[in-house]
């Protein structure tokens, strides 16, 4: 009997003790939920405050370019005219045209550039119909024949090639002949004209013809493609003269590869 009142008591003294902890009650879920969100918003305003010590990205820009690379052979000089099409507007303190001439690289900062545009405040920036134009005098070097060539406009806020010209030679592109039949031409009659050049890309290849100082007014055509065989392209055009032939009239040719341009003259009368 007494072992069993022993163990009744000690039961009963747990269970005065559960009863005490059950009546202990817990943290309210309201103010749980206020807990939690107090954390959320402090770790977040952490994380913003560590991310904005970060330097902002530069945007990437993006433009259109239409090039015009011409090489005289007789002065070694290499004419470069880059014409902004379209395309975002750019500081020109931090625009750059870098010619690789030989493996040889020379940058020009925009700002040391002659620029054509159409606008006034050219001198801050360069903005879409804007002309960039270069020679390879203004860095005080002659150009060889033959002498590879690449270009490239690049923004450097953002280490970006904005675009870059495709690899030419400076002797990629020559008039092989150039001819009027008859020879010389005669008052109100047909003629012919025939143009053939070399190039290692005939099928990309153009030519534009003025004809101003025969008829006396402004013409300017394009000369059609009579045919291509390997590294070799033929144009033709066909016309008829004028009445009356004025003295020392020419045919002025301008051929156009990839942006590589090429001129030749011949007279007609």
């Amino acid at each position: 009997m007494k072992t069993a009142s022993v163990k009744i008591l000690k039961a009963e003294k747990y269970s005065f003790l559960l009863k005490e902890i059950r009546r202990e009650e817990a943290v309210s879920e309201v103010v749980g939920t206020i807990l939690i969100l107090a954390i959320t918003v402090v770790l977040f305003a952490a994380i913003f405050f560590y991310v904005q010590q970060f330097p902002l990205a530069n945007p990437t820009q993006q433009v259109a370019v239409y090039p015009e690379i011409s090489y005289n052979p007789d002065s070694r000089i290499l004419y470069e005219n880059i014409t902004l099409k379209a395309g975002s507007i750019l500081p020109r303190s931090d625009t750059y045209l870098i010619v690789v001439i030989n493996n040889r690289e020379f940058s020009t900062p925009a700002t040391n550039l002659k620029v054509q545009s159409p606008y006034s405040n050219s001198s801050i920036y360069l903005e879409p119909g804007d002309v960039l134009m270069w020679n390879s005098s203004s860095i005080g070097i002659n150009i060889p024949e033959n002498s590879s060539v690449t270009s490239f406009l690049f923004y450097k806020p953002s280490s970006q090639v904005l675009w870059q010209s495709k690899y030419i030679t400076t002797g990629e592109l020559s008039i092989s002949s150039f001819y009027a039949t008859p020879d010389p031409l005669k008052p109100d009659a047909s003629f012919e004209i025939v143009l053939e050049v070399e190039t290692f890309d005939p099928n990309g290849t153009s030519a534009n013809l003025n004809l101003t100082t025969l008829y006396g007014y402004n013409l300017s055509v394009s000369m059609n493609l009579y045919s291509t065989s390997g590294n070799f392209a033929t144009f033709y055009f066909y016309g008829n003269s004028p009445h009356v032939l004025p003295d020392n009239s020419t045919a002025y040719v301008t051929v156009d590869s990839n942006g590589m341009l090429v001129h030749s003259v011949i007279i007609l009368t």
